[in-house]
């Protein structure tokens, strides 16, 4: 298992500009090319380069797992287009909230889906994503559950102040252990600096020593 420190565009929150499953990473399309084979390295997953409503955004308006990614209204018909020709299924969710990326967290197995989604786009989401089992709710005290939990077919990482028994809901859903950690140096929104799979992981480049350790002892 491989993980390093990176940055994108000199920012630190790596999270915000890439997705990654077990079967594909999704990376913006303006990355210089030797950026994009470090990713596809760690990771050990094919590199598609994409954009989300005409931004590299990406980890912020998309979230999926291996059988897919869902996306807002917003995105542009070239860019499903882009994904689709790539062999990668879209959902496209007809919902206010667009930031989907900050407000689903899913496994291959399960999804934790945000309170702010209509009741009936979560239950197509999980059907879309082919998960065993989901839960609506909010973590942490906030509705930001894509943001505050960042999980693989390995492991998961949530928000510091995710409670006891929300830990035990997840670990239940997503079918796999985690713990509660901070990421760039003190960063509670744990997503928006670790892009994971089962092979790989890459943190953003301001992660401690002491939050390296803890996020390799759970995903790597």
């Amino acid at each position: 298992m491989t993980i390093i420190k990176k940055d994108i565009h000199r920012n630190t929150h790596i999270g915000l500009f890439m997705l990654a499953t077990d079967r594909f990473v999704l990376v913006p399309d303006q990355l210089e090319e030797d950026e994009v084979e470090e990713i596809a390295r760690v990771l050990k997953v094919d590199p598609v380069p994409a954009r989300i409503s005409g931004t590299s955004l990406i980890g912020v308006f998309a979230a999926g797992n291996s059988n897919g990614v869902i996306v807002p209204y917003i995105v542009r018909e070239e860019e499903v287009k882009q994904l689709l020709d790539h062999g990668i299924e879209v959902l496209v969710v007809r919902d206010v909230p667009t930031a989907l990326g900050n407000l689903v967290t899913a496994n291959d197995r399960g999804a934790i889906i945000s309170e702010s989604i209509r009741k009936e786009n979560a239950k197509r989401i999980a059907e879309f994503l082919g998960v065993e089992d989901y839960v609506q709710r909010n973590i942490a005290g906030t509705e930001l559950v894509g943001a505050s939990i960042v999980a693989t077919n390995r492991g998961f990482l949530a928000h510091p102040n995710t409670k006891d028994d929300e830990l035990e809901i997840v670990r239940r859903v997503l079918g796999v252990d985690g713990v509660t950690t901070t990421v760039n140096y003190g960063d509670p929104f744990v997503r928006t600096a670790v892009v994971a799979n089962s092979h790989g992981v890459i943190v953003g480049d301001d992660t401690s020593p002491v939050e390296l350790m803890r996020i390799d002892d759970v995903l790597g």
